[in-house]
């Protein structure tokens, strides 16, 4: 696991104390476009979040990514690993248990 996709798991692990959650780096499917353009199947430039959390419960899909994109704001913006130009695309599945 690379340092952005572990942050991303730590962080939304933390932050919304998931029932399950389960980030996929997409970024070797992705190889050069934008966001990587070099087509290294490391880059850790596309992720796809699936996650189940109670946090989610009454609030609308809108909020649900606002809050995780509020968790991971670093990792969007590349300044939590040196580096790192930041995540390019998210896919975001966010459910409250019983959904």
């Amino acid at each position: 696991m690379g340092p952005v996709k572990s942050a991303i798991v730590e962080k939304l692990t933390e932050g919304l104390q998931p029932v399950s959650i389960e980030v996929t780096d997409n970024s070797s499917a992705h190889a050069g476009h934008s966001g990587n353009p070099s087509g290294s199947s490391d880059a850790e430039s596309h992720f796809t979040v699936d996650v189940v959390s109670a946090k989610f419960e009454g609030v609308k899909a809108v909020g649900r990514h606002r809050l995780v994109y509020e968790l991971i704001d670093a990792e969007m913006k590349g300044t939590s690993v040196p580096g790192h130009p930041g995540v390019h695309a998210l896919v975001i599945k966010a459910k409250a248990p019983g959904e």
